[in-house]
């Protein structure tokens, strides 16, 4: 089924990107004239190697003048080639490996020949598995230049934490692959989280709004009521949604809130519905409902979107239990936390809107890729712990706190003696974690 499903959909890709294949291929040649493809040596499945298709995206000979790695601020990338890289389009060529075989749709990236060498016997086993195009790593290493970004030495730093990193995680998946797993990755690495939030959103202020008719109506459904509110969802949700966005409550996880985002979420509805009240009095109802559904749903939307993120919060409570049980501004001191979870967010909310804290939460650092690129509170989780010993984030930082749970404190003593060898002050947000000079 997998093959199946892999065959099938190259193909239709192939066939229904062809227009769009085509005007970046126009838009390289018009760029410097270079040849539009770029083939690099990769090792397949039971380590053979065969040669990965992507649209080139730096500039010739750029293999020759650096390491197969590439950093956020790495002069080789062409003004094209970042705008390629940042939305997937490079890889967009790997559909044919697809098709003959190579590669599937989902499956482990697959490594430069340089670098699968230093595998250890162990990690070698991660070769008897098809690579794909995406994985659940490459999701969440989404951002690997930012990651990459101020290394001392690039190539170790990646050798040494993001690859090991990667093979677990495939390793994890391959463990438990099937067809609906590959469909939810995909699903995943084509729409951004932030989409998912829009969507939620969009389907809560929807729902408000059939509801305040519902309410208006005394709960009789008639036809003149279905076709206002067929006519009004535009008008009413799109400035609604768009106030949201300015506002930035699509930036973060919908499972952290405070006091501080239902404020700003409480805010947003406010403006939208001074909006809809002057669209109101400007088109004599033609743009907006009446007044007494406007205000009602109003009421509806704060509760709606208040209670999906509280929602969302208590399921996050319940799995993070889960999870555990079977596992600077204004001259500051500026402040990394380790530990996105429920101890490195209370840590956090320490310093958020406290004017007597002498801290400023900067970034979260966690193990688990999978909130990397979330901003939980509107605070980035940068990527892995390791990521402290580059020179970039050593001269943003003045403190680490590190806020692991207890089951995890062998992991916290490791973590303080590395972050020792740059000399980085280093507290625990738990006196449960001992640390054993």
């Amino acid at each position: 089924m997998k093959r199946v499903f892999d065959i099938v959909c190259a193909t239709m890709g192939l066939v229904l990107l062809a227009p769009v294949n085509l005007l970046i291929a126009l838009g390289i040649k018009l760029t410097d004239g270079g040849p539009v493809f770029y083939r690099q040596v990769r090792v397949g499945q039971f380590g053979k190697t065969f040669r990965i298709w992507k649209f080139r995206s730096m500039v010739l000979d750029a293999d020759k003048l650096g390491l197969p790695l590439t950093a956020e601020a790495d002069g080789r990338i062409t003004p094209l080639g970042r705008f390629l890289r940042r939305f997937k389009l490079d890889e967009l060529p790997q559909l044919w490996n697809v098709l003959v075989g190579q590669m599937s749709f989902v499956g482990p990236r697959p490594e430069v020949p340089r670098y699968v060498e230093r595998y250890t016997a162990e990690q070698r086993d991660i070769l008897r598995y098809k690579p794909g195009i995406t994985d659940i790593a490459s999701m969440l290493f989404r951002n690997e230049q930012a990651l990459l970004q101020g290394c001392d030495n690039v190539e170790e730093f990646y050798l040494r934490y993001c690859l090991p990193k990667k093979i677990e995680l495939n390793r994890e998946y391959a463990g438990n692959a099937n067809l609906a797993l590959d469909l939810w990755i995909i699903v995943q690495t084509l729409c951004p989280y932030w989409l998912g939030v829009l969507a939620a959103y969009t389907g809560a202020l929807v729902l408000s709004l059939g509801a305040a008719y519902l309410i208006d109506c005394d709960f009789r459904v008639t036809g003149r009521a279905g076709r206002e509110f067929l006519h009004f969802i535009p008008w009413v949700v799109c400035p609604q949604l768009l106030l949201l966005v300015w506002r930035g409550q699509l930036r973060g996880l919908l499972s952290y809130v405070s006091h501080a985002e239902l404020r700003q979420t409480a805010l947003s509805l406010t403006l939208a519905l001074v909006l809809h009240l002057g669209l109101l009095g400007f088109s004599g109802g033609r743009l907006a409902p009446d007044l007494s559904i406007l205000l009602v749903d109003f009421m509806l939307s704060c509760a709606a979107l208040g209670g999906l993120r509280l929602g969302a919060l208590q399921l996050r409570k319940r799995f993070s239990a889960r999870r555990a049980a079977s596992q600077p501004r204004g001259g500051k001191c500026r402040i990394a936390i380790v530990g996105a979870g429920e101890l490195g967010t209370l840590a956090a909310r320490n310093h958020i809107g406290d004017e007597r804290s002498g801290g400023c939460v900067v970034g979260f650092f966690d193990d688990d890729p999978r909130v990397w690129n979330t901003n939980p509170y509107g605070i980035p989780v940068v990527g892995m712990p390791e990521c402290l010993l580059n020179k970039e984030w050593r001269d943003q930082i003045d403190e680490v706190i590190i806020a692991l749970p207890p089951d995890a404190s062998t992991r916290a003593r490791r973590l303080a003696l590395m972050l020792q060898e740059v000399t980085l002050k280093v507290s625990f947000a738990s006196t449960r974690l001992a640390f054993a000079n």
